[in-house]
């Protein structure tokens, strides 16, 4: 089986393999050329891609802060206070995850930040050594949010069993020194990619107007696409057994130790929807929606691509909210559903993978062996 950390990785080679096969945007279809990717771009930078970036900045250093606090003088109220500041930077990651190109492929942000599940073997072993090398690959699943997910609710059945572990375990400063080292380094990995789209890549983006690999109209579309495909696999299929052999492994479902993978699912899938809408808080601007019809895309029934897509989205939703955390559970209880909920992910990929890049003229670069 698969595991996430190498298709993690392989989404990290991206920037690389792009430069190697890319060709002209002169080669694309005429009908594409009408449409104002620039302002499309403006519209995305603008009023998604640096929002999301700066507000999972806010929620890591709200997060950072709660680590020293917590640190400093471990209570009950300051676990609490803790635990509520990783869940609120968890969620926003959520709407984050899917601009992993620039700054963010430099800075290896998606996979330092969300690989899953976390290895608590590792975790441990570091504890116990007193010594963390954030470099080493072995580290990979032994930090980020996934294992403050298991330091913060995993490591006892209760809240007093978990403060336990930070104030009278044998090692309880080690414990404590992994948690402010894991944060820090959050911390340190989006305010490096925030600092460098405000010092000159956000230029460097919205003039990248082709539709070549390169482009940013590239980049965006096949990120997108590798976000949902991650999801699809990661949050919903190998945990239910449908990418695995028919063997469920509830266990590897995102944010296990807290509880919250199907609200985490949900804002995942809007956070998707709004990058191919182009819609935020400021209105509905311009989206892949609005591109695929300017240029007449239509789908194999011989209607609008946009529409199907969108229709889509809402359908994939829709079986998403009719799961319950905790996820793990429903595997175990209502594993039909969660399959379905994957059907309908994947339905959702091929049309954006598929339809959608072929409407646009734009080339896939990441790789997979789903089939898909």
């Amino acid at each position: 089986m698969r595991t996430f950390i190498l298709v993690a990785l392989a989404a990290t080679g991206l920037a690389l393999g792009s430069q190697s096969c890319s060709k002209s945007s002169d080669d694309q279809a005429p009908a594409a050329t009408s449409f104002d990717r620039k302002a499309m771009l403006t519209n995305l930078s603008t009023n998604l891609i640096l929002p999301a970036y700066t507000s999972f900045q806010t929620t890591a250093v709200n997060l950072d802060a709660a680590v020293t606090a917590f640190n400093t003088t471990p209570d009950a109220a300051k676990l609490t206070a803790l635990q509520s500041a990783f869940q609120a930077a968890y969620k926003q990651w959520q709407a984050t995850s899917a601009y992993g190109f620039g700054p963010a492929d430099q800075a290896n942000l998606r996979v330092n930040t969300n690989t899953y599940p976390a290895d608590v073997a590792q975790i441990n072993t570091n504890i116990s050594s007193g010594t963390y090398n954030p470099t080493l690959l072995a580290n990979l699943a032994a930090k980020g949010l996934p294992a403050l997910d298991y330091l913060l609710f995993g490591v006892g059945t209760d809240n007093n069993a978990i403060l336990q572990q930070y104030t009278t375990d044998s090692k309880a400063a080690n414990r404590k020194t992994y948690l402010a080292a894991l944060s820090t380094e959050l911390k340190t990995n989006i305010t490096t990619v925030v600092n460098a789209w405000n010092s000159g890549y956000t230029a460097t983006f919205l003039n990248a107007t082709g539709t070549d690999v390169g482009s940013s109209t590239g980049q965006l579309v096949n990120q997108l696409d590798y976000d949902v495909d991650v999801f699809k696999n990661y949050e919903i299929g190998i945990p239910a057994g449908v990418q695995s052999m028919g063997t469920a492994y509830p266990e590897k479902v995102q944010a296990y130790y807290s509880k919250m993978s199907v609200q985490l699912a949900l804002l995942h899938i809007q956070a998707l929807q709004n990058i191919y809408l182009g819609k935020s808080a400021q209105g509905d601007g311009l989206g892949f929606d609005d591109y695929l019809t300017q240029i007449g895309a239509k789908s194999s029934s011989g209607g609008s691509l946009n529409d199907v897509i969108k229709a889509q989205f809402a359908t994939a939703t829709a079986k998403l909210q009719t799961l319950t955390d905790p996820l793990s559970d429903n595997i175990k209880t209502n594993q039909g559903a969660v399959t379905a909920t994957y059907t309908e992910l994947q339905k959702l990929l091929v049309l954006l993978k598929t339809d959608m890049t072929s409407s646009l003229g734009i080339l896939i670069t990441y790789g997979d062996n789903d089939g898909d």
